[in-house]
């Protein structure tokens, strides 16, 4: 499954090069959040992230890395990372081909580690100077490493819905909802919710306010279907 997530990536990257002309346009945001207490209680936390897109004249892609890790004394309490990149194909101003990818490792999930790749339809419902709402749609494979070695595969339905509003001229609310459902009703269906409010401090540099909820409706017997993780953190964008 590895294999076949970097060929995707792969192909996205490649076919981005294959189509580009002279121009190419990159933009990035760069995520930083933590806590760090000693003394009588001694935690420490991190957050991070970047997500960066590239903009050609048929293709507009998206790559990413976020990162948390959480330690209270000598126990750690939190530890994920995640990596993905999504190529989209443009067709018209508001419809689009995706190919995505992702790998994410989680030490407190049921899972040693999760991969899937996606392929499908993107369609930009409205855009406006205010607020704008599109959806992903398609098939794709999940590859679940087991805690205990073993592996499983799922063939899945992946769907995404991003919605932008600018609350003003310094601020925005962003709603994000991603569900890969397994075709396989033993199998997990793995969500998560993403929602958040940024505001610009000054310049390129902003304050970011989230909660993030994942669900898994297939979760261990010791863990629980639902995390929860809210984060402030600083967001520069470059």
């Amino acid at each position: 499954m590895k294999k076949v997530l970097l060929a995707g990536i792969i192909f996205s990257t490649m076919s981005s090069l294959a189509m580009a002309e002279d121009v190419k346009t990159w933009g990035a945001t760069a995520e930083l959040g933590g806590t760090m207490t000693t003394g009588n209680t001694e935690t420490s936390t991190l957050k991070a992230k970047i997500d960066a897109k590239h903009t050609l004249m048929n293709w507009n892609n998206n790559y990413y890395a976020d990162v948390l890790y959480s330690k209270d004394g000598d126990n750690d309490t939190a530890s994920r990372w995640q990596i993905g990149a999504k190529g989209a194909y443009v067709l018209d101003e508001s419809s689009s081909l995706f190919i995505l990818g992702e790998y994410e490792q989680d030490k407190f999930s049921s899972y040693d580690a999760v991969s899937s790749v996606a392929a499908g339809y993107s369609h930009s419902f409205f855009k406006t100077e205010k607020d704008s709402l599109s959806v992903d749609i398609g098939p794709g494979m999940k590859h679940f490493k087991l805690m205990d070695g073993g592996s499983e595969d799922t063939g899945i339905v992946h769907l995404g819905l991003v919605y932008e509003n600018a609350l003003s001229a310094t601020s925005k609310f962003t709603q994000i909802f991603v569900s890969d459902v397994a075709f396989d009703s033993e199998k997990a269906t793995l969500s998560r919710s993403e929602t958040a409010i940024t505001a610009n401090i000054f310049g390129e540099l902003a304050m970011k306010v989230g909660v993030t909820i994942r669900h898994d409706n297939q979760a261990a017997f010791d863990k629980k279907s639902v995390d929860t993780e809210t984060t402030v953190t600083l967001l520069y964008t470059f």
